[in-house]
């Protein structure tokens, strides 16, 4: 698969990878975080995952996404064309082609999940691991809330998800941080943002089910030694606290920032809190030796 990416700051700056969450392509994150991190003396680089954004795009028919959300409830089998573990191997080959040797890296979301697979399958490049409102993949943690799950099921009926500005506007309404309500035209610049960029119907769908069919990843955490930042608020709806707990309990070398009253977004109030634990996170691991370009 074609990856399409970003880089931001000096190449010759330690190396941080950020993974957006599902059907998000790179310009989901903020950029006011993108260049407050390049101030701090990075070289980011961001990720449109496969099937989103301007990276490549399978063209396959998709199953019926609500016969396999129930399969994935009653823990059955379910239909997928590709892993988290191929998108894993979409950064990992990256990482080769631009020839960085070593690197920290950021996972929001589906995001997280990744970037635990690639702290797990590629021990000795990863320097350390921040996950952002992830989870372990534990099938017995608590699920999303269901008027999440449905309205997001959806937007899978509607013919292009791409030009579906009220549904995402309505979406982040419904996942956004109680404690920090955003406005009309914050959350429709967001909007724009992503969609500019371009978001898939059908790639998301993917996504979900690689999602979906992804395996426990908390024995395999155990085994790591990657200094881990978990960062999760305690009112996200979608991928609930108790899931940013587990991950936190399930790699040793972890700490925990719990957010309270932030759901599944990036309050802007806490950009620069952000920022600070990330550079400070960072700053405290003792691995050096960025590889340029």
């Amino acid at each position: 698969m074609k990856i399409a990416y970003e880089i931001h700051g000096d190449i010759h700056d330690p190396v941080v990878i950020i993974i957006q969450g599902l059907g998000m392509p790179l310009t989901a994150t903020p950029p006011e975080i993108v260049a407050k991190l390049v101030k701090c003396g990075y070289c980011l680089v961001l990720i449109d995952n496969r099937d989103i954004g301007q990276s490549e795009k399978m063209n396959t028919k998709i199953p019926n996404i609500f016969l396999q959300v129930i399969r994935y409830i009653f823990k059955l089998r379910v239909t997928s064309f590709y892993s988290l573990e191929d998108m894993a191997n979409d950064i990992n080959n990256l990482t080769i082609k631009l020839n960085i040797s070593n690197y920290h890296v950021i996972g929001v979301s589906m995001g997280g999940m990744i970037a635990q697979l690639l702290a797990i399958k590629n021990t000795n490049k990863v320097n350390s691991l921040i996950s952002i409102m992830s989870t372990t993949g534990d099938r017995n943690l608590p699920k999303p809330r269901w008027k999440i799950v449905k309205f997001i099921l959806s937007g899978s009926n509607q013919k292009d998800i791409s030009n579906a500005s009220t549904f995402y506007i309505k979406l982040w309404r419904l996942i956004g941080s109680p404690a920090y309500p955003r406005t009309h035209e914050e959350i429709s610049s967001f909007v724009d943002r992503i969609l500019s960029r371009g978001v898939s119907k059908r790639g998301t769908i993917r996504q979900m089910l690689a999602i979906m069919s992804s395996y426990d990843r908390s024995s395999c955490l155990k085994k790591i030694n990657t200094p881990s930042l978990v960062i999760h608020g305690t009112d996200d709806l979608l991928v609930p606290y108790e899931c940013g707990i587990d991950t936190a309990n399930s790699i040793k070398n972890s700490k925990l920032w719990s957010i309270k009253g932030m759901g599944h977004d990036f309050p802007y109030e806490l950009f620069n809190e952000f920022v600070s634990r990330i550079d400070s996170h960072i700053k405290s691991c003792n691995k050096s030796g960025f590889k340029p370009i």
